[in-house]
């Protein structure tokens, strides 16, 4: 029994033990990986300043610098051009309903005009009618002159 007890103990023990070496190693690497990040970046800029030669890693992120500058453009421009295409799309609703107010009165218009022209021939069937009524009565009373005319020289010569 006594060497179950033994056996077990020396066995949870390791598994401590075990679990500890990893978190600890596991702590290690992460600060090894912070500062070695950090010392690579310090160094990659020394050799550049040094040797005056980009290396590939500052080439991408150059690279990297540009293309979130450009996109953030695109994105400017785009909502911009966004803006314009509304402001468009209003005007155009705007000059539609206007198009359609004018063609509303352009329709009135014409059907006044229509009737200005059917009271205009009207006027000027009357107008004719009453010329050629003037006509005949002129005529006429031409006609009752003369004859008035030769009656009276008549009528004198017997009084």
């Amino acid at each position: 029994m006594k060497l179950i007890k033994l056996v077990w103990r020396i066995i949870l023990n390791i598994k401590i033990i075990t679990i500890t070496l990893f978190l600890l190693s596991s702590l290690a690497l992460n600060v090894v990986l912070f500062i070695g990040g950090s010392l690579y970046s310090s160094v990659n800029s020394g050799f550049e300043i040094i040797t005056g030669v980009q290396t590939v890693s500052s080439k991408n992120q150059a690279i990297i610098k540009k293309l979130g500058s450009d996109l953030l453009a695109e994105q400017q421009q785009k909502l911009k051009t966004k803006s314009k295409l509304a402001e468009s799309t209003v005007q155009c609703a705007s000059e539609k309903g206007n198009e359609r107010q004018l063609k509303a009165q352009l329709t009135g218009i014409s059907g006044q005009l229509a009737a200005l022209r059917g009271a205009r021939l009207t006027l000027e069937s009357q107008l004719e009618s009453q010329n050629n009524q003037l006509a005949s009565e002129r005529a006429e009373n031409q006609k009752l002159k003369s004859q008035l005319m030769l009656c009276s020289p008549t009528e004198q010569n017997d009084g």
